[in-house]
């Protein structure tokens, strides 16, 4: 019964991860496009790169029996055959409104400051997921492992983005 608890644990820190990394991985790419900051535009295609790798990464964890071959379903963050245990990554309302704006607002200052404060947010609420799964003393190592990575990024992305923000000002 112990361990069914841990691998809930394993799979609720996932699902989160998963699903504050889609929003990142989408508001990233349209960053791509519209952010006029350089420091930020090239932030967006970090953060697609890595959002895109972890994505697969997470899937591969939770469809053991999914191949390099047959990982592509994931690339858009969400996989087409969903497996019992793991269900398709959802993003909530709020995000999605998040996502829309951003599609919707002109490139700029303002798309700029939009796109930083999203990620800042995002950022924060993702090293929180981290944390708090790892303070849980998770047994199963490949997602201490992940976890531990993913925290550290977190943090770096943080101050980077700190950094970014205090040049626009």
């Amino acid at each position: 019964m112990g361990s069914q608890g841990m691998a809930q644990a394993d799979m609720e820190h996932m699902q989160q991860t998963l699903q504050l990394g889609l929003v990142a991985l989408e508001t990233s790419r349209i960053a791509q496009q519209k952010a006029q900051n350089a420091d930020l535009k090239r932030f967006a295609t970090f953060e697609v790169r890595e959002q895109a790798t972890l994505a697969e990464v997470l899937h591969t964890m939770t469809e053991p029996a999914t191949t390099a071959a047959t990982g592509s379903s994931s690339q858009s963050g969400q996989t087409g055959a969903a497996s019992a245990s793991a269900p398709p990554v959802q993003i909530d309302a709020q995000s999605q409104e998040m996502i829309q704006r951003l599609q919707n607002s002109q490139a700029g200052e303002a798309f700029d400051s939009q796109y930083l404060q999203g990620q800042m947010e995002g950022h924060s609420a993702l090293l929180q997921v981290q944390t708090q799964y790892l303070q849980g003393n998770p047994q199963n190592r490949e997602h201490l492992n992940v976890a531990k990575l993913a925290r550290t990024i977190v943090v770096e992305h943080i101050a980077l983005l700190e950094d970014i923000q205090s040049r626009m000002r």
